[in-house]
């Protein structure tokens, strides 16, 4: 008898939440990389900055979703994702 919070059959055992923390720490390395190349990508081609703010916001939200790792970092590519979208290129005048 495993009591009255015995192992809930299987639901809830130490293989389960490992994989649960695997598959969180995977999500979290690869809105990381999203957001490294996105920033690149943003660098190189400043004309597609809607597209590229985007991206960086949306997986810096994910990243911040991420239940883990550093949170500065979510927020710092919360605040460049909307100066990324919010960009306007400078008008040349003649």
């Amino acid at each position: 008898m495993g009591g009255m919070m015995g192992s809930y059959h299987g639901f809830v055992d130490s293989s389960t939440l490992n994989s649960f923390y695997s598959a969180i720490s995977i999500l979290g390395l690869f809105s990381g990389i999203v957001i490294v190349i996105s920033a690149v990508m943003l660098w190189m081609r400043p004309q597609d900055h809607l597209i590229w703010g985007i991206l960086i916001l949306v997986f810096a939200l994910v990243s911040f979703a991420d239940m883990g790792g550093y949170f500065i970092g979510a927020i710092l590519g919360i605040i460049g994702g909307a100066f990324a979208i919010s960009y306007r290129p400078p008008t040349i005048t003649t």
